[in-house]
């Protein structure tokens, strides 16, 4: 997963599959069937353990709107790397557009997944009239989904930490 992550599918070739992983090509081809294969399964793995990570901190969270803008700077991470690798989801997304529909099917499945926990969390907000019910919760996960695909867009280009946070507390104002 860190390999595909990092390097990207196209780039990641047989043999750094076969270092990362310790195994011999036939190993490798009796385990996952194909280079391809291993790359779903790598992707599947990705958008399970980040979205099981995000429940726990929305959970975790002392409230919803402290755990959306916990995720927002969580984007800032990458800015300390000497070269960011982003999302995955999003990489993946812009790696592979339309063209694979088996890779397109998992990108809109790790989509819908992180925008369920964004969904939560502002209907929990909402609930608890932490931020006013104007915008169905669906149409801000949406939103969220959008802006964090944004950000580390712009974190993989470069732009400074400073002027990311400056865009992190406009859209906060905004979910007020």
């Amino acid at each position: 997963m860190q390999l595909f992550w990092s390097k990207g599918y196209e780039a990641t070739s047989l043999q750094d599959l076969l270092d990362a992983t310790g195994l011999s090509k036939s190993s490798l081809y009796e385990s996952f069937g194909n280079k391809q294969q291993v790359f779903e399964a790598a992707f599947t793995r990705y958008f399970d353990v980040r979205t099981m990570r995000m429940k726990e901190r929305l959970e975790q969270a002392a409230s919803p709107l402290t755990f959306i803008r916990e995720c927002l700077v969580s984007v800032l991470d990458d800015t300390e790397c000497e070269t960011p690798r982003g999302c995955m989801l999003v990489n993946v997304a812009n790696e592979f557009s339309t063209g694979h529909p088996a890779v397109q099917s998992l990108v809109q499945r790790g989509t819908q997944r992180f925008r369920q926990v964004f969904e939560e969390a502002f209907a929990q907000a909402q609930a608890s009239v932490e931020m006013p019910p104007t915008q169905p919760p669906a149409h801000l996960a949406l939103y969220m989904h959008c802006v964090m695909s944004g950000l580390r867009t712009q974190v993989k280009s470069g732009l400074v930490r400073s002027d990311l946070l400056k865009v992190i507390e406009l859209i906060m104002a905004s979910l007020r």
